[in-house]
């Protein structure tokens, strides 16, 4: 905990320094540096410091449908001719939470979180909220255009490799069977149409016995789908936790 309050304490010490840190990160000087302090504050930092500053949820929700707009003009101008399945699938393949991780690794967004690491152990989620919460105060200190090039000259242009992305594989169904297959675990999928809504259906999965995703879907696939996704997500988190430990 004391390595913490220091961590901390140093980060916030000074904000002309500061003001510096946010510029190489950002690319451009900042105007508000407390909404980036925000943005970069989980809530398990909150009550560690004696602080005004908020914690980065508000601006996680904020940043989500910013990102989504932007990534989504960006692929319409990138890809003319592709239909919306093909677009709806690429931004997928870029907002969900493994790549948003990697991409905050790349910027150093990590140098800038605080968290307490005793409530927070696996910090994927942490990296993928609070870059998602970067461009939500991005929008809020210089408004859409400023997030927009942020995102598209210093993000998709440099780090994301779209060939790469192009053949990569999001059939998390088909990901989760090959690892339960490769570490001999039983897999059990039901799937049925929801009690109350006949037009949705509910997917649920076992792993060895043990509830592990659950996923509501227009289609018994789309069900399917997002009920591995959870599961997959909360193997890797495991898998993390155990790496920590260690």
């Amino acid at each position: 905990m004391r390595d913490l309050v220091r961590s901390i304490r140093n980060k916030f010490s000074g904000k002309n320094h500061y003001k510096k840190k946010l510029q190489k990160l950002l690319g451009f000087k900042p105007g508000n540096v407390n909404v980036y302090m925000q943005a970069f504050t989980h809530r398990s930092a909150i009550g560690v410091k004696k602080t005004k500053v908020e914690n980065n949820e508000r601006l996680e929700f904020l940043g989500d449908s910013i990102l989504d707009a932007i990534i989504s003009d960006y692929l319409f101008t990138k890809y003319p001719d592709a239909d919306e399945g093909f677009l709806t699938n690429m931004r997928s393949k870029i907002v969900n939470g493994k790549k948003l991780t990697e991409l905050a690794i790349h910027i150093n967004l990590p140098e800038y979180l605080l968290f307490n690491i005793q409530n927070f152990p696996n910090r994927n989620n942490l990296y993928e909220d609070s870059f998602e919460a970067l461009i939500g105060a991005i929008y809020i200190d210089k408004g859409y255009e400023k997030a927009e090039k942020f995102v598209k000259s210093k993000i998709l242009a440099k780090l994301v490799d779209f060939k790469e992305l192009e053949n990569t594989d999001l059939n998390f169904k088909s990901q989760l069977i090959e690892w339960a297959q490769k570490n001999k675990v039983k897999i059990e999928f039901s799937t049925l149409k929801h009690d109350q809504d006949d037009k949705i259906f509910v997917s649920k999965i076992k792993l060895n016995n043990k509830n592990y995703g659950i996923g509501f879907g227009a289609s018994k696939k789309q069900a399917e789908q997002k009920a591995a996704k959870e599961a997959l997500d909360k193997i890797e988190n495991e898998w993390q936790e155990e790496i920590e430990i260690e």
